[in-house]
């Protein structure tokens, strides 16, 4: 069955519910949101993340438990409603163990002391939250991504 897209408000009912105009989301002043909106945003951009549920049960054995007693009948759901939010990843990172390793070299002497077991492990246990570039393709996206996370 496919799956239905997920839903984003036109632009002017999501300024309404942050009490800003289209002029202002161009300054560099900050605004408050109220964190439910927040969260639904996030959600909303999150369920079109790609998602691969082996993924999900091989990674986090929490999970793949609790889906197989009916607790979690839907992973993908739950990635979206709730695992995004723990930290989870949804699908395998595209990591170049090449290029990551030898970008990050203290990540490239964990591996050879044996603290990790790849630069993927790395990138899944600390690499992402960190900021740190998987491979070579993403790397414009993720340092656009970081200079409006410090602003």
């Amino acid at each position: 069955m496919p799956q239905t897209p997920p839903y984003i408000p036109h632009i002017d009912l999501l300024l309404q519910a942050l009490r800003v105009n289209r002029d202002r989301l161009n300054s560099k002043s900050k605004i408050a949101i109220d964190a439910k909106l927040l969260k639904t945003l996030m959600q909303t951009m999150v369920a079109s993340a790609p998602f691969s549920e082996e993924f999900y049960k091989q990674n986090y054995p929490d999970l793949a438990s609790a889906n197989a007693t009916g607790q979690i009948p839907d992973l993908h759901q739950h990635f979206v409603e709730t695992g995004y939010f723990e930290g989870r990843f949804g699908a395998p990172p595209s990591v170049d163990e090449a290029f990551y390793t030898s970008t990050y070299k203290d990540v490239g002497q964990a591996v050879l002391k044996g603290d990790v077991t790849s630069g993927t492990e790395h990138y899944l246990r600390s690499g992402a939250s960190e900021g740190r570039i998987p491979n070579e393709e993403i790397r414009p996206l993720l340092e656009a991504w970081m200079v409006v996370l410090r602003e």
